[in-house]
């Protein structure tokens, strides 16, 4: 709470505009000006006063280049967009826009005779009477402030939307995660806890195995995607733990394009569909069961394939856990920028083929 009041009292003492903005934008104005004047002259045949030209317009600009901050100042403490006070501060700007045009009135009445034509005549009551005559430069003044602070306000409500929606989509894919890690980790435990009475020495690898694999998870809690590379560490550390409960019986093939190793992937992407292909594709059978992981750059897409030869299936999959958060935070990650594919066929095998933007660390948004 009080971080949110100190960004909200931060942002009300910030200016709308800067001054070097406020003083190109009175320059420019101050430009134009002089030239209207010179081009009317031209028209009508009348010769051009440089003196007061220039410097009657150039005070102009400078005059109210001083006043613009005041008047900013004034729209932001007397918000007339504020409902409850807009009748009392709508007689302030009133009050304000008549004082601040007579005091411009006064410094350039007053700098015209002192110093661009020395010798005028300065005649206050003509200067007080006619000062009304540009006030509505105050009022134009007040627009413009209001319009730049209405698209600040929009644009801040814009990033605390995306930041919203960004905290909500970090927060469904941390649960998702920690949904993930749990259902891998009962997996293996039970398959320890059933070597135990069988194999103890065997049981004992499959633990330090499931120890390196947890410590690598647990450097990366935070990481939402991580490279190729990395990915592979825990990848390869799960299939050394499955080719100890299942010897001789699972053969491991890898075709990793170098170039791929870098490219950035969610964390924990391949491990529910290695152990997808193995349990439904290796385990069942007798024999000894081939597992083919590919990954490539297509363009600017990283192709990853998971492929078993396995006994397949009629066209669908037994959809565990694993792979349904997997979508989950693919479609929460890439949104529809993403395809997940599985083909199968009864006796042909399992292959599931990933495609997602190639991005990397270097290149990450």
């Amino acid at each position: 709470m009080g971080r949110n009041s100190k960004d909200a009292s931060t942002t009300s003492a910030q200016p709308l505009l800067s001054g070097r903005t406020i003083a190109v934008a009175w320059l420019l104005f101050s430009v134009f000006m002089v030239l209207l004047v010179f081009m009317q002259n031209l028209s009508t045949g009348t010769p051009t006063d440089w003196r007061d030209a220039l410097g009657g317009r150039l005070l102009h600009g400078l005059i109210w280049g001083l006043l613009t901050p005041v008047v900013f100042w004034l729209a932001k403490r007397f918000d007339l967009t504020e409902s409850r006070f807009r009748l009392p501060y709508l007689v302030v700007h009133a009050v304000a826009s008549y004082c601040l045009t007579l005091i411009y009135r006064l410094v350039y009445a007053g700098m015209m005779h002192l110093v661009v034509e020395p010798g005028s005549g300065f005649r206050l009551s003509a200067v007080v009477v006619n000062a009304n005559v540009w006030v509505p430069i105050y009022w134009m003044l007040l627009c413009i402030a209001y319009a730049v602070q209405y698209q600040e306000r929009y644009r801040e409500g814009q990033l605390r939307a995306a930041h919203l929606e960004t905290q909500l989509v970090q927060a469904q894919l941390q649960a998702l995660k920690m949904q993930l890690q749990p259902h891998f980790l009962f997996n293996s435990m039970n398959a320890i806890s059933a070597l135990m009475t069988e194999d103890v020495k065997t049981a004992r690898r499959m633990l330090a195995k499931l120890s390196q694999f947890l410590r690598l998870v647990l450097e990366g809690t935070e990481e939402q995607e991580v490279t190729l590379e990395k990915e592979m560490q825990l990848t390869r550390l799960y299939l050394e733990i499955e080719q100890i409960r299942f010897p001789d019986r699972l053969a491991v093939h890898y075709d990793l394009a170098p170039e791929t190793l870098g490219a950035l992937l969610p964390t924990l992407l391949l491990q529910p569909v290695v152990e997808n292909a193995v349990r439904h594709g290796i385990a069942p059978r007798a024999g000894t069961g081939q597992l083919a992981l590919t990954a490539r750059r297509q363009a600017d897409r990283l192709v990853l394939e998971v492929k078993d030869d396995g006994r397949g299936a009629d066209g669908s999959l037994a959809w565990g856990i694993g792979l349904r958060n997997l979508q989950s935070r693919l479609a929460a990650l890439y949104g529809s920028h993403y395809t997940f594919d599985i083909e199968t066929a009864p006796n042909a095998g399992f292959c599931l083929q990933i495609s997602l933007p190639f991005r990397q660390p270097s290149l990450a948004a």
